[in-house]
């Protein structure tokens, strides 16, 4: 049976005022009862609210959803939206961005200073071999200096011959010497021999002694020239040498005055012009080798357990979407930065059209893969004094439970899931609440509004 809609207060009070007021003529008797009944009406409209309350007292409103202060039950079913958990591959791996180098890099400089630049052979981008001509310098006194020290070199190998020469001649002169003295010495002892027969007399025995003796001071004499010449072959050997160093020298730097590429390479960079003066601190060239580009990451220190030489990096341009790249890891250093706490990693990369030198990358380096990894969808994950958990429908499909888990690997949409942290088995089509968990508890009832799939 519908109710008659309660009249507002005001304009009843305003409809009995406009009723009340005296018309033209009243007597005082009859402003007297248009006062007593303006007053009812005020009355009536004092009680008003009450009758509203009274009225509004009748909702039809589940006691469950009101609380006692007029607001919403705390035990309210809360609307959620679910997802299953997933069985996939995942893969984990360390993301570090870094620019690509080249492995090797040659700054050349002249070696010699001050001279002319007369040619240059290169410029920037050219493609170069190893032993090509760059560029080359001024060289005439260079020349003279190589051709004198040259002839300085042959001169000294004349004297060194003519020592030598003389050496022999004097070793020639000691055998003779020798042979005198040995002559002469058994003519002694046989004379001697002959004076007790009367033989000979002693005067021709002294001569001979004194024969003797004047061979053995020949003797000696010729071996204090040898040990002269000795000398003298010696000290002609070590001018020779010197020789031969002032002329490699000369030839040295004759060769210098000639810039050549150490190493096949691109030319990076040219700072050199035909006419200036040669400078040994300035650079002429920049060559790079492009066939062996890497990249020289700097990656937490918490992550080098899980490198190892050999792990396959995905590698992927910065401002190039397009640009993806293959790597291998080819050392980490197990030395930590001390200023950064970082470690140092080399990966080689393959060479490809684009990947130069400067080319700023992100790099994912893989550390472990797993085809059947149970998955968790990353907006389910909360976290409870840094310990990952997630809310899960229960059984009776009305309310949830928390579940605190030990994370693995994760990537932008997943979370991998190893264990629960209390040891339980964890079903792989559990239902996890992936919105709404945030006003969530333990154990809260809760209503499904849709899942996601």
């Amino acid at each position: 049976m519908s109710r008659p809609l309660p009249q507002r207060p005001i304009l009843r009070l305003l409809l009995a005022s406009a009723l009340l007021l005296p018309p033209a003529g009243c007597s005082d008797s009859s402003m007297a009862d248009l006062d007593e009944a303006s007053a009812d009406a005020q009355s009536e409209a004092a009680d008003e609210p009450a009758a509203d309350s009274a009225t509004s007292s009748t909702d039809d409103t589940p006691a469950a959803n009101r609380s006692v202060a007029g607001g919403r039950d705390a035990a309210r079913e809360t609307l959620v939206v679910l997802a299953p958990l997933a069985v996939g591959p995942i893969r984990d791996e360390v993301v570090v961005s870094s620019k690509v180098e080249a492995r090797t890099v040659v700054t050349i400089f002249p070696k010699l200073s001050n001279l002319p630049v007369t040619s240059v052979r290169v410029d920037e981008g050219d493609h170069v071999s190893a032993g090509q001509v760059l560029m080359t310098l001024y060289d005439t006194e260079l020349s003279l200096s190589e051709q004198t020290a040259k002839a300085r070199l042959a001169e000294t190998s004349k004297e060194v011959e003519r020592a030598r020469h003389k050496l022999k001649e004097a070793e020639h002169r000691i055998s003779k010497a020798e042979r005198q003295a040995q002559k002469m010495r058994a003519d002694l002892a046989r004379f001697e021999g002959l004076v007790a027969d009367g033989l000979v007399n002693m005067q021709e025995v002294a001569d001979l002694r004194l024969q003797a003796e004047t061979a053995d001071d020949d003797l000696q004499l010729e071996r204090y020239a040898h040990e002269d010449l000795a000398l003298a072959a010696e000290l002609a050997d070590i001018r020779t040498t010197q020789a031969q160093i002032d002329w490699q020298r000369s030839k040295s730097d004759l060769s210098q005055a000639t810039v050549v590429s150490p190493v096949d390479g691109v030319i990076a960079s040219r700072d050199v012009d035909v006419g200036e003066l040669s400078a040994t601190a300035s650079a002429a060239f920049r060559v790079v080798d492009l066939s062996e580009p890497i990249l020289n990451l700097r990656v937490p220190q918490d992550a080098l357990r899980r490198l190892a030489p050999g792990q396959r990096v995905e590698v992927s341009s910065v401002t190039d979407p397009g640009g993806r790249y293959e790597g291998t890891v080819r050392t980490v250093n197990p030395v930590l930065d001390q200023l950064t706490g970082t470690v140092r990693v080399i990966v080689d990369l393959v060479p490809q059209p684009g990947l130069v030198p400067g080319l700023f990358c992100e790099a994912r380096i893989i550390t472990a893969a797993r085809d059947a990894a149970l998955l968790v969808d990353k907006r389910a994950v909360l976290y409870d004094d840094d310990q990952p958990v997630f809310f899960a429908l229960s059984e009776s499909g009305d309310s949830v439970e928390k579940v605190a888990f030990e994370a693995g690997a994760s990537t932008t949409k997943s979370i991998e899931v190893l264990a629960r942290t209390d040891g339980a088995e964890l079903p792989h089509d559990l239902q996890v609440v992936v919105v709404g968990q945030e006003s969530l508890k333990d154990g809260a009832r809760v209503k499904v509004r849709e899942t996601a799939y």
